[in-house]
């Protein structure tokens, strides 16, 4: 029998760079999947219940939880550039991290429990990307977001580049692509929006600073910030219908975009119509088992996802960072 001459240690270290070298990074549970960048006084990260105190450096990994004291921040990136910053009493679950850096593709799905966010996409192709908050899951596309889940599972969700969809759990789908303004997820999952701040639902609940911490204070992540405070508490554009997705289904990865930023309206199919046979004499009319009379279903499941403009609506030069 032939035994390999590499100890069990160097074994794993080569089946690893084998996987890194010859395909995409699936990440199983407990995995390393990225490294805090920075961390301010008590952050911790629990993976099945084995409890560790974060500091500079330190890696993260997939299905861990990320909890950070009511006084403390944390900031993290992730294996495709993804970076995230974490305000204080928030909580963050990392639960799926597969990424092919050959190809930019890939399926990230977090969940952002409690407290404030903030969001940059990285590498990866965006729609890779599945946010979830407690009532709604959130895609993106080459973007920069913050949100805040306030106490009672609802969720306000600013936008500085980009755009996001949100669906919430009546399945209803919106777009958020004017940096500046708002969208609302109820604790209902009713998904409304864009606002500007002052019209905002249940404004008054927390306060702004308190729910956008990073806009008062940039990040290390992202130093460079697109809106200032007074730029968005100020805001004043123009009110418009929330638009609808054309993909309602953010878990699923959706396909190519298309080009063109309206759902197109379904054609309408006419119904059928039955087709009579008369059976033979003697059986008194049309009977329900002829074969011209059948009734048939077809359910057609579409991924397209429409694309965003880089609409800032008065501010800044509408460019995207390619993220």
């Amino acid at each position: 029998m032939l035994r390999s001459s590499l100890t069990p240690l160097a074994f794993a270290l080569s089946a690893t760079m084998a996987a890194n070298l010859y395909g995409p990074a699936f990440a199983a549970s407990g995995d390393r999947i990225g490294d805090a960048v920075v961390i301010t006084n008590i952050v911790m990260a629990d993976f099945a219940k084995e409890e560790r105190r974060l500091s500079r450096g330190d890696n993260v990994r997939q299905d861990e939880i990320i909890e950070v004291n009511t006084d403390a921040q944390g900031e993290f990136k992730l294996d495709d550039d993804t970076k995230l910053a974490l305000g204080p009493g928030s909580r963050l679950v990392l639960d799926k991290f597969v990424y092919d850096s050959d190809k930019k593709t890939g399926s990230i799905v977090m969940e952002m429990a409690k407290g404030a966010f903030r969001f940059i996409t990285g590498v990866a192709s965006k729609p890779t990307y599945v946010i979830n908050t407690p009532n709604a899951s959130i895609t993106v596309r080459g973007t920069i977001f913050d949100t805040y889940v306030l106490p009672d599972k609802s969720v306000w969700v600013l936008l500085h580049e980009g755009a996001i969809e949100a669906t919430g759990k009546r399945n209803v789908c919106r777009v958020l692509d004017r940096p500046g303004q708002m969208m609302h997820i109820a604790a209902d999952g009713t998904v409304t929006g864009p606002f500007n701040w002052a019209k905002l639902p249940d404004n008054n609940a927390v306060g702004f600073d308190t729910a956008f911490p990073f806009v008062i204070n940039s990040p290390t992540i992202d130093p460079n910030p697109q809106l200032t405070r007074s730029q968005i508490i100020e805001a004043n554009l123009a009110d418009e219908p929330a638009q609808k997705c054309i993909n309602p289904h953010p878990q699923i990865i959706p396909g190519p975009p298309v080009k063109t930023r309206k759902a197109q309206a379904p054609q309408k199919t006419p119904p059928k119509k039955k087709i009579a046979t008369r059976r033979p004499k003697g059986d008194g009319g049309y009977g329900d088992d002829c074969p011209g009379c059948m009734t048939g279903i077809g359910i057609a499941i579409g991924a397209g996802m429409g694309g965003f403009g880089g609409h800032r609506g008065g501010y800044g030069d509408g460019g995207n960072r390619g993220r």
